[in-house]
């Protein structure tokens, strides 16, 4: 076999927590408020995107907050079937209310502090668009940690 590292089940569940609460967590002082931000489709993001790059692409729908969606505090983190573990938010509800269509390629998450770093890029593929009211589709933010290597 090759080398290769384990987490094991406790490490990989510890981890997910400490990692997802270092992005939102309203008990921790001073309060951490993590957001997700969504970007129009005209943008296709990479591994050396930038959150300039980002907020340049980001979307106009009219009700869009400022800043973007607040994260919620996340639920303990639960173990993956294939390994690791994943820390899952509460659900971010996007809809259409009015003003020009839109074309959404995918949201991203960043802390709230300071450099507001990008912790997650997620690309829509396809793209979704928002036009009428009834639109809108559901986020469900949820980071891996700690998955093991297969043979």
């Amino acid at each position: 076999m090759p080398d290769r590292p384990l987490f094991t089940r406790e490490s990989a569940l510890r981890g997910s927590a400490v990692i997802a609460l270092s992005i939102a967590d309203s008990t921790a002082v001073p309060a951490i408020a993590g957001s997700v931000r969504l970007f129009d489709d005209s943008f296709i993001p990479d591994d050396g995107t930038t959150r300039t790059e980002l907020l340049a692409a980001e979307t106009a729908l009219v009700g869009y907050p400022a800043g973007g969606y607040a994260l919620g505090d996340p639920f303990d983190p639960q173990a993956a079937p294939l390994g690791g573990a994943v820390s899952t938010y509460p659900i971010v509800n996007v809809a259409y209310a009015s003003g020009a269509s839109v074309v959404i390629g995918g949201y991203w998450v960043e802390e709230d502090a300071a450099p507001n770093n990008v912790r997650e890029v997620f690309i829509y593929d396809p793209p979704r668009t928002l036009s009428l009211v009834g639109d809108g589709f559901p986020i469900a933010v949820q980071l891996g940690y700690g998955a093991n290597a297969s043979v």
